[in-house]
């Protein structure tokens, strides 16, 4: 693992039913870095995420070792992904997991059971403890509002906002668990133009403001090669490029992957 790698993906294939959705994929992450998975649908983006993030156990042979904040080294290859969230990775998924009829901060609080440390008899009864943690949390997913300018949807239940605001308020969600590395899986998805570019201004304002190390899986190419540093394109599971925005695109197997054969 390099000294300056977040994450180390070394020869890591998932195979189901002897169908190999990755194969082989290695990267070392930066920390600080945005580093983006790109690829036709079925590429294997979210299988090499679901893998890192501990949903999908990778074949035999696979290391992944994560460099947690403290410079510890960690294995995730098998953890549980509550455990690895726990050491500092949270994701968002393709599809919006929020609970429609709980208000915004309702679901932000959600974000925090990572922090919390009383129990359920101490929290039902209203404990001094309890009740000094629930400030502590509140305080937290406040600034996560702040950052997300979700301030006028605070207490809106979120089944009845639009289809973008939902996106973010999924994205304040996992930043307040408070990670060192955080996994976007498309999160630009089925949003409208506008929409999109909100979401690009606040993936570099979080980014900025806390530090973040980011891997994103992105569709749209444009948005990919105006903000990531770093790409890695996949094919039928497999890499086939992995450089700065402008060295993959000029990549012939990657242009056909998008385009197609002449």
């Amino acid at each position: 693992m390099n000294p300056d790698s977040i994450l180390s993906i070394q020869d890591v294939s998932v195979t189901f039913g002897g169908i190999r959705a990755a194969a082989g994929v290695s990267a070392e992450i930066e920390r600080g870095e945005l580093f983006a998975l790109i690829g036709p649908n079925g590429a294997g983006k979210t299988t090499l995420v679901n893998a890192i993030t501990g949903v999908y156990e990778p074949d035999p042979g696979a290391s992944i070792r994560y460099r947690d904040r403290d410079g510890k080294v960690r294995d995730l290859v098998g953890r549980k992904p509550h455990h690895i969230v726990r050491l500092g990775l949270s994701r968002t998924f393709q599809n919006l997991g929020l609970f429609p009829q709980l208000s915004t901060l309702d679901n932000l609080l959600l974000g925090r059971y990572t922090h919390q440390r009383s129990g359920v008899l101490s929290g039902g009864f209203r404990t001094r403890r309890a009740i000094a943690e629930e400030l502590e949390q509140r305080e937290a997913v406040e600034q996560v509002i702040e950052l997300l300018k979700l301030s006028e949807y605070r207490w809106e239940p979120v089944g009845g906002l639009p289809y973008g605001l939902q996106k973010r308020i999924e994205l304040g969600r996992v930043l307040a668990m408070e990670p060192d590395l955080l996994l976007l899986d498309e999160p630009m998805a089925g949003m409208s133009a506008d929409a999109r570019l909100d979401i690009v201004r606040f993936i570099f304002e979080i980014r900025e403001a806390l530090g973040l190390t980011i891997l994103m899986i992105e569709h749209d190419m444009a948005v990919v090669m105006s903000i990531a540093d770093r790409v890695m394109a996949l094919n039928f599971g497999q890499p086939i490029g992995l450089g700065t925005p402008e060295e993959v695109q000029a990549i012939p197997a990657v242009v056909e992957a998008y385009l197609g054969a002449e």
